[in-house]
Formats: structure tokens, sequence, C-alpha cells
């Protein structure tokens, strides 16, 4: 079994991502190639404290600020995100899918008190138990 990639997202975005506005997510560093299409669960990480659904990434342009605006046309303003970083990374969402019930904090905590949430994104181990959770969702 593969581990599962859990990424962080400002609500703001992620309401975006999920109403279909947002066709790119803008990050720092790449996810790699190995997670190209395949399910990226969502941890809005703003109000709504909770894994709001999943995306499906097909491809990641790489290159300097300049390359990216050109490239993904971003409605807000990026270049201050990306002040000082060398290299600049687009993730084109070619689906995205918002789960009924999210998986709140809370929930997750009463499961597990030790979790910890990813301020860009982690792994989730198969033999963990926000993999079982994430798993039974589907």
């Amino acid at each position: 079994m593969d581990n599962l990639l859990l990424m962080s997202i400002h609500t703001k975005y992620a309401n975006d991502i999920f109403n279909g506005k947002k066709k790119y997510e803008y990050r720092k560093s790449t996810i790699g190639d190995n997670n190209l299409n395949k399910k990226i669960y969502v941890y809005s990480s703003g109000i709504d404290k909770a894994i709001i659904g999943y995306i499906i990434v097909d491809k990641v342009l790489c290159g300097d600020v300049k390359y990216i605006i050109e490239k993904t046309n971003p409605k807000d303003n990026i270049s201050d995100y990306y002040r000082g970083a060398l290299k600049a990374y687009a993730l084109h969402i070619k689906l995205y899918c918002k789960f009924k019930n999210p998986i709140t904090l809370s929930y997750l905590r009463k499961i597990d008190k030790n979790i910890s949430l990813p301020q860009y994104y982690k792994y989730i181990k198969a033999n963990s138990k926000l993999y079982s959770i994430l798993m039974l969702g589907e």
C-alpha cells in the first residue's frame, strides 16, 4: 500500500479550489512526480481546521516567479509569497472532490491525541489511524 499525501491549504484558497475558481496551487517546493495523478488530501488550515476533500495534480510547473505568473495568470498577487525563493512551483489541479462530511481536527484528536498536521504536506503511513479513516471515507 502506498502512503497518502496530506497537504495544508489555507481555507480561502482551499475553498477557491473546491469551488472551481482556482486551477493552480502555488508552492515553494514540489510534491514530486511520484504524487502526480494520485489523490492528495487537503487539510483546510484556516477556519475549517478539517480535511475537506482531495485534489489530483496532473503536472507541476517550475520556474522563476515571472514564468509561473505568465503561465498560470493567478488572480491573487503571488509575488510576495515567492519573495526570496529561487524557484516557484505551480501545481495544476486536474480534478477535485469535496467531502460531504469533512474530517475535523477535533475528531482526529479524539482518535489520535498526538496527531500532527502539516504546514506544507506530510505523508500518511499505511499503518496509521488517519490512513484508515481516509480509506473508509472513499
